[in-house]
């Protein structure tokens, strides 16, 4: 499983400049002397069960002895100019979606706490809890590729003004990029999470509700054009791609503003 996480937020980074198709990955792994051989075989056979079913394979790579485990690598695509959406070009108006919930981080660290320090979890519902796992193992093994598919196959280039994934920065961190310099701002109502991410993001310290929380293998963030938005939403539909609009881009500030009140839904859908 970690193989194919770590194939899927490699290759996000691609997806995320509307690359359509990865056409090198190259396996990076360190591993202690003292690892079970059949490790990082099990870390490769990860990421090519991954990497099969976005079309490619990893084609090379680099195996180093380190005293911890570390597992990763590089993508790269080729790409036309005119094809390429960064992460600035927002426009006002624009419309703005996720294709996953947030939340990986607390509730990954509710899976180590689980296998370490369970009474700490005492005031929680652990089959709850189980669930949200598996919901964000599969948000980090669900590659970002099928917005991409939809875009490039639906001709919506002119359609998406600016996207990026949710990644180390956080939701607030990456969407503070995307208006850098473009004297717009963004109103959210309403952001995704994992259930039972909320509480425990609170419980541990992290920053979900301030939209600083690190996710891997993260969502995308899409600004769309409001007059093609249906037709976007419909084409994600029909190649069930999971969506959720959090907000839109203002003129009446240069900054975030969240709303209040209800502003984390905990939403049970994403499979």
């Amino acid at each position: 499983m970690m193989g194919k996480i770590a194939a899927c937020n490699v290759t996000n980074d691609l997806f995320a400049l509307n690359a359509l198709n990865v056409s090198n990955y190259s396996a990076f792994i360190g591993v202690p002397t003292d690892i079970p051989k059949d490790f990082p075989v099990k870390i490769i056979d990860g990421m090519r069960d991954f990497l099969k079913d976005i079309e490619t394979d990893v084609h090379g790579g680099h195996t180093i002895y380190n005293p911890w485990p570390l597992f990763g690598g590089s993508a790269s695509a080729i790409i036309k100019n005119s094809e390429i959406i960064g992460k600035r070009g927002i426009k006002m108006s624009d419309r703005l979606i996720l294709t996953k919930p947030l939340g990986v981080q607390p509730i990954m660290a509710a899976y180590r706490v689980m296998k370490s320090e369970i009474k700490l979890l005492d005031d929680y519902n652990l089959d709850e809890i189980k669930k949200s796992i598996d919901t964000g193992v599969k948000c980090m093994t669900t590659s970002n590729r099928n917005v991409v598919k939809v875009i490039h196959e639906g001709n919506f280039f002119n359609s998406i003004h600016a996207m990026t994934d949710i990644t180390g920065f956080g939701f607030a961190g990456h969407l503070e990029e995307m208006l850098e310099d473009s004297n717009l701002g963004a109103d959210i109502s309403q952001i995704p999470v994992i259930p039972t991410t909320v509480s425990l993001a609170d419980y541990f310290g992290y920053r979900l509700r301030e939209g600083f929380s690190p996710e891997i293998a993260g969502p995308m963030l899409i600004a769309v054009d409001p007059k093609e938005f249906d037709n976007f939403i419909h084409a994600l539909e029909d190649n069930n791609v999971w969506w959720f609009e959090v907000g839109k881009i203002s003129k009446k500030h240069q900054s975030i503003k969240f709303q209040e009140k209800n502003l984390l839904i905990e939403v049970a859908d994403f499979k």
